[in-house]
């Protein structure tokens, strides 16, 4: 990764008297954040811009630190007459303010963006040093990028200060104005902006005030390169490497970018060596897809070195994991992968991966002879004890489903016994047929399977009527034919009195006849436990004219 600031002035730099200031600022590739496939463009107006008679800075691929150290450099140029500054990287915005981020931006949040991206209200206040020349450029691509609380994609909100032209766009689109327009002498910036329909433009824009002025006459540029010439450039400028500059020398020696390639080349070999840009720069060149990225993430996991998710995104996490492998296994501790590296992680995954299959067999087979020994030790079920302590033990064993099934019929023959006295019980309680007898078969069987047939018998017994006498009284509560509303108003009703007739549902069961025979009883009404015309009627007009409807 190219992380530098840059002076584009030794090789192609303009006569003094033509020396304005540009800032390009170009994160194509970012830590944690999707590639943007066209902020290169941006990086590739530094040659025509030194040739219009720019001092040029430019920051490529750079950190938030890089990103402050070229501002900084723009704000000691000190540019009052032209300035030119052209962004393009992973932007964002809150609801009052954009910035653009650095390629080491990890999830910034309202409270953190500002340590990790450069504000572009800062970049606004230094162009509005040279009012009515100034041109801020903003590039953006709809990339994927993790943002917190506060922050969403894209600009916010701009208050261009006076004199200050911004201008927003994708990245190729602000490269080609540039190019095709401000920095032709006298052309139409405000017009090119109006008939396009993929920039927006916000602060000043005049028609009448060209970016270059007419009478501004800049050296006269190269030729346009041919395509291939800028194809081979723009993977010349991805590799960013002493070799990838030679090699397109040696093939375009006059070419259109051939000053450009000796002052990367001069830059480079003047730098001192890097072993991480280096280590990164290397594992660039791989190309590593993103099934590639979640194999190796997935590998280093397996090996016990957490990248903190499989997700394809290499970033602190999965660089953090390398850098532990790397040191385990004797490699330099760099964080980035070369492709002999790959291959040792990946054999060694592989490896390990056969070593935990081997121990989930062996593991298998000694937990498989310890449940066999156990289910021996217990007489292989012979009773309910060992049945139930093989089945806490070995809840999935491979006689579990033996011993659920022997339970099961345990339990079905205790039922079977146990329902067979039970009606045995009732057979002699039926044989006595008094309410005593029946009060106890209640007591020992609460559950029992005749309870109702128990509780009906009791109320038929303490009644006092003969069976024709229920019977008759059955019909005429029949003969009511009473709507549930109205049998559930008169459970309210003795609810109301304190006689208990069970749940108010409309439907009476022994507890409701108890609480009728007894209201009957309290009215000098025969105590049949059933409903007549009288006691309904009694029971309605006490209702209508007492505590119910209260």
């Amino acid at each position: 990764m190219r992380a530098l600031v840059s002076l584009a002035l030794a090789v192609l730099a303009a006569p003094a008297a033509w020396a304005d200031t540009a800032l390009l600022i170009a994160n194509t590739r970012h830590d944690s954040a999707q590639t943007l496939r066209y902020a290169g463009e941006i990086a590739a107006l530094e040659r025509p811009l030194s040739q219009a008679g720019f001092d040029v800075i430019v920051v490529e691929n750079g950190t938030a630190e890089a990103l402050r150290a070229g501002v900084s450099a723009l704000l000691a140029a000190d540019e009052t007459e032209r300035v030119l500054v052209a962004v393009a990287g992973h932007v964002v915005r809150s609801q009052r303010g954009t910035w653009v981020l650095g390629t080491d931006a990890d999830t910034p949040d309202l409270a953190t963006v500002g340590g990790q991206g450069m504000a572009l209200d800062v970049l606004l206040e230094i162009a509005g040093r040279a009012p009515g020349r100034a041109l801020v450029l903003v590039g953006q691509e709809p990339r994927r990028i993790d943002l917190g609380p506060g922050l969403a994609r894209g600009m916010g909100p701009v208050e261009a200060p006076q004199g200050v032209t911004v201008l927003s766009g994708a990245p190729d689109d602000l490269a080609d104005l540039v190019l095709g327009v401000a920095l032709r002498p006298g052309a139409d910036l405000a017009g090119a902006v109006a008939s396009s329909r993929d920039l927006r433009s916000h602060g000043f824009l005049s028609p009448a005030l060209p970016f270059l002025g007419a009478l501004d006459t800049a050296p006269a540029g190269p030729a346009a390169p041919s395509a291939e010439e800028a194809a081979l450039w723009a993977a010349v400028q991805e590799l960013n490497s002493v070799g990838a500059y030679r090699a397109y020398l040696e093939q375009y020696p006059e070419g259109a970018f051939a000053a450009e390639a000796r002052a990367a080349v001069a830059g480079l070999e003047a730098q001192p060596f890097d072993p991480l840009v280096a280590a990164e720069a290397v594992e660039t060149a791989l190309g590593l897809s993103r099934a590639a990225r979640q194999q190796i993430q997935r590998d280093l996991t397996l090996l016990d070195f957490d990248t903190r998710g499989i997700d394809g995104i290499f970033g602190r996490g999965t660089r953090g994991a390398i850098r532990a492998w790397q040191e385990v296994r004797g490699f330099e501790a760099t964080g980035f992968l070369t492709g002999p590296q790959i291959g040792v992680l990946r054999e060694a995954a592989v490896q390990r991966a056969a070593e935990l299959e081997e121990e989930a067999r062996r593991r298998a087979e000694a937990e498989a002879r310890a449940d066999r020994a156990f289910w021996q030790a217990i007489g292989e079920g012979a009773d309910e004890a060992g049945l139930r302590a093989y089945l806490e033990r070995y809840p999935s064993g491979q006689f579990a489903a033996i011993a659920r099934a022997r339970l099961d019929a345990i339990e079905a023959e205790r039922r079977a016994q146990a329902e067979a006295a039970e009606r045995a019980t009732w057979d002699a309680v039926r044989q006595r047929d008094t309410v005593e007898a029946y009060r106890r078969y209640l007591s020992d069987y609460p559950q029992g399977l005749f309870v109702e047939m128990a509780r009906a018998r009791i109320a038929e017994l303490e009644s006092g009527l003969s069976p024709q006498e229920q019977a008759q009284a059955e019909a005429r509560e029949a003969a009511l034919n009473l709507a549930p509303q109205m049998r559930g108003l008169v459970e309210q009703r003795l609810a109301a009195m304190g006689l208990d007739p069970g749940p108010v549902d409309g439907v009476f069961d022994v507890r409701t006849r108890q609480a009728i025979r007894a209201y009957q009883q309290a009215r000098g009404i025969p105590a049949t436990g059933y409903l007549d015309q009288l006691t309904v009627v009694r029971l309605l007009a006490e209702a209508i004219g007492g505590r119910i409807f209260d």
